[in-house]
Order: structure tokens, then sequence, then C-alpha cells
């Protein structure tokens, strides 16, 4: 047994001994208005918002021997998210013999509170019928679930500057932090809102605290807006055909506005299939001809296409090698998923950067970047496009390829579906891969961010047949062009 199973076999067995966070297990200790924690000082920042949710019998303690501590550094799972939702919300566990997900069986002790959360909207299950009860919840997570269960108006938000400085444009919870910002209920840590961190039991409590009552809730400083370039005044805007791009748009509403930036004066709409002429791209915005002016749009929801030339030319896509250092991934057959997929992806690479794309890779070399780190690699380089490649493991008779998309919080759903389709079919026609089709299923690399994005197992590594084709340097090249023809026929079309 390793050093951190050993760690975390320890950690259950705590959570059994001295209840669960947030409440779960055990009684948890008699509330009190006067209730001191030993591992919450006077001076503590989080002291007056635990004791006012632990007063009203919304979270707990934990009973040891000498007094309660509340493990305010602790991480939150979302079953736990779930019950102290709930209870904040002055609702109560539901009476259920099942809870509707899989991966939540009957005897689990949060069935009911699950089964609340999600009937009341406050912390949906994913697409594959699971609800991942043990896993911890991140603060960009905890932001929707605060602005879901407290009704925050979350669109007047979005129409405001984003507050945080780690925060881009586009951003899957981009709004809902925004939200927070502006309601007193969050200010972040300095300019930065750190969104890929797990949130902690002292951190939720501050949120709820302030959500619940005003007294708690923090004064808003107005955020200083980007500067507005000048826009000028143009006639008559070069014709499509003489623009240098096109841009196909790829949502059912699209907000036009006078300058790039998020709180400039919308001028207009655009609608899904509407073809623009796009003069340039700066970061995150494309200026386009409209209503024979200039304007400007997220470029995140234009299919961007070059009008002579190579396709992909300058279009920005990020390709995230899965796993890597202290993490192998899947093993068999003398091969390990990390080592595989790193090599295809590099050749991907020099595929596409020989057409003129602009390549971000999540990882070059044999490093472990987080899937918060890979998301975020992705929006912080403005990419367009996002392909993660892995290789799967199962029983020994499982294999072939299989293409993965989301459409339940990723914007560009049906895009990412296009271009799943597009890469499956060049996979199993070149490395003459079973056809495993291509799936909606909300993994968190592609589910978190708002461009066209995929997620591809190339094949099994623990069956015979597909571990000889992904240990092959001849098979990893067709791997990999597979994956850029894919990319190329996307753009193509």
């Amino acid at each position: 047994m390793s050093k951190d199973v050993r760690v975390r076999y320890f950690i259950v067995v705590c959570f059994f001994v001295f209840g669960t966070l947030l409440g779960g297990f055990s009684e948890k200790a008699s509330a009190s208005s006067s209730v001191t924690f030993g591992d919450v000082p006077a001076s503590y920042w989080a002291k007056k918002e635990i004791e006012y949710l632990y007063s009203g019998n919304i979270i707990s303690g934990y009973e040891v021997k000498g007094g309660i501590v509340f493990h305010p550094e602790n991480s939150v799972t979302r079953a736990q998210a779930a019950k102290i939702i709930v209870l904040a919300k002055g609702k109560t566990e539901k009476n259920v013999a099942k809870s509707g997900f899989k991966d939540v069986p009957n005897t689990h002790w949060a069935i009911g509170w699950i089964a609340r959360a999600s009937e009341l909207g406050f912390i949906d299950g994913y697409d594959d019928g699971t609800y991942k009860p043990d896993a911890l919840l991140t603060r960009a997570q905890m932001s929707k679930v605060i602005a879901n269960a407290f009704g925050l108006d979350v669109s007047a938000a979005d129409e405001k500057t984003i507050a945080f400085t780690d925060i881009k444009n586009g951003f899957w919870a981009a709004s809902y932090i925004n939200a927070l910002y502006y309601n007193g209920i969050s200010n972040g840590s300095g300019s930065l809102f750190k969104p890929n961190n797990d949130i902690t039991r002292a951190q939720f409590a501050v949120f709820i605290g302030r959500a619940l009552h005003d007294d708690f809730k923090i004064p808003v400083s107005p955020v200083p807006e980007s500067p507005k370039p000048s826009v000028p005044e143009i006639t008559q805007p070069p014709a499509l055909e003489n623009a240098k791009l096109s841009g196909k748009v790829t949502v059912s509403s699209l907000n036009v506005r006078s300058s790039p930036d998020a709180s400039a004066s919308i001028v207009g709409k655009l609608t899904v299939g509407n073809i623009v002429a796009v003069h340039e791209i700066n970061g995150y915005w494309a200026k386009i001809s409209y209503n024979n002016q200039i304007a400007y749009v997220h470029k995140t929801y234009l299919k961007l296409k070059n009008n002579s030339g190579s396709v992909l030319k300058d279009r920005v896509i990020v390709i995230d090698p899965g796993h890597g250092g202290k993490d192998p991934g899947a093993s068999g057959n003398s091969l390990n998923e990390k080592t595989v997929v790193l090599e295809v992806a590099k050749l991907v690479q020099a595929k596409l950067e020989s057409q003129g794309a602009k390549i971000v890779m999540t990882r070059s070399g044999d490093t472990f970047p987080t899937l918060g780190d890979r998301v975020t690699t992705s929006q912080n380089s403005y990419g367009e496009l996002f392909v993660s490649i892995h290789a799967n493991a199962a029983s020994a008779s499982a294999k072939g390829a299989e293409t993965f998309y989301d459409d339940s919080a990723n914007a560009n759903g049906s895009e990412s579906n296009e271009l799943a389709k597009e890469i499956q079919k060049q996979i199993v026609a070149l490395a003459g891969m079973t056809d495993r089709g291509v799936k909606n299923t909300g993994f968190y690399v592609i589910k978190n961010q708002n461009v066209p994005s995929v997620l591809v197992e190339l094949g099994f590594i623990t069956n015979a047949e597909d571990a000889a084709k992904l240990g092959s340097a001849q098979y990893q090249e067709l791997y990999a062009e597979a994956i850029y023809r894919g990319i190329l026929n996307y753009y193509s079309k």
C-alpha cells in the first residue's frame, strides 16, 4: 500500500470516527449560538459566519475528546454540498428509496439530500447518469451552486465587467462568479478568484452566510472598466469576400458590441448560422462588419475560416495529452497511456503547425497538469479548439476507438459533436479501429469550457490487438494523421 493510499485510508477512517464534513454519518455536535470551535480562534476570518450557520443547524462540527472542532481548511464533496445547501434553503431531506444516480446506492448517507438538491436544481448530475458524490467541489462549481440556490441574477452579472483577472470572457462559470462578486458574496483573493481550487469548509460557510444574511455581505467595489478603443465610423466596411476571415455563428444568440469589451453597449444580435466578415482577432474578440459599421463579437461563438490559403492558418488549437508525471493513466501490455498519447500529440502538433495553425500543448513532457490546469491553459491561450488524447482500459476483450463531446455545459456542444464525428471517422478508417462511436459525456476538460472540445480514446491499452497498434510508431503516425484530418475536415466545412 502506497503512502498516498495509507493517508487516504486514514482520512476515511477519521470521517467515520469523528463525523463527516458539513454533516453526515454521525450526529452533529449540539447547536449553540455561543459554540467555540477549538480550531476557529476569535480572530479567524470566517468565525462569525461559521458560528451563524452552526447555530442554525445548517453545518456541523466534529466532536472530539475535549471539545468541538470544525476543520475549516478541509475540502467539501458534492454530497456534503448537497446537504448543506438544502438545509441553508430551509428544505428537508427527501425520503427516497433510489437516488436516480447510478453511482449513489440506496445505502449512501446522502441519498435523500442529493435527490432533493437535484430536484431543486441546486446541484445537477452528469449526462452519464452519475452524480460523483465524493468528488470535491471547486470554487467555480460552488459559484454555480450558490447562484442557482439563491436565485442570483446571472444575466445581469454577465453584462458587468469581470471582477477577477484570472476569469476570462467565455469561461463557463464567469457569469456565476460575477454574480457572487456583485452581490457582495465573494471578493476573491486580491484580484484572483482561483476557480479551479477546491472550496474549503470555511469558504463555503462564508459564501452561504453572506447569501443568507445581508449583515455578512461585503461592500462591492466598482471594477475599473477596460479602456474602450474608439470605434471608427465606417459606412462601407470591406465586403465579406475581401475580408481575411469569415465567421459562422455557432450559438442561438450572440451579442454584437460597440467595442471589444463585455461591458460595451450592445448594438445588435446575431443568430446561429449567420456569417460575418472578420477583419481582425484580438484575444477573444473578433472585429466584424455589422450593419455597415465596425463592431465586435466574442470569437468563441464563431467558427472561423480563412477566406484564402490554408483553413488552419492562425487557428489556435489546444492539444491535451492526457495524464502525465505522477499519473501514468491506463497501463497494460507493457504500455503506459501517458507515454503513448504524448507521442501521438506531438505528431498532431507537427502536422497542424505545418499548415500554419497556432498549437498550444497542455504538456510537452512528462509533467502532470491537473484537469483545471488543462482547462485554464486553453482559456488563457484564447484557444479556439480543444482536443484531449487518451487511451482506454477495461477487460482484455474490450477494444476500439471512441470520441466524446459535451453539450450539457459547453455552449459549443453542437460544434463539438461535429468535430468528434470527423475525428472518429478518420481514426476508424486510417487505423482500422473498431468503431465504438461518438458519445455525449461530460468529462471535465471538455465540459468546463465553451470552445468546440473533444476527448479522443484511441483504443484499449488492455486489449492485445489495440495495444499492438498503440505501441507502434507506424500506428501512432496513423492516429495523429487521423486527428489532423478530422480537424482539417471540420474547418473545411
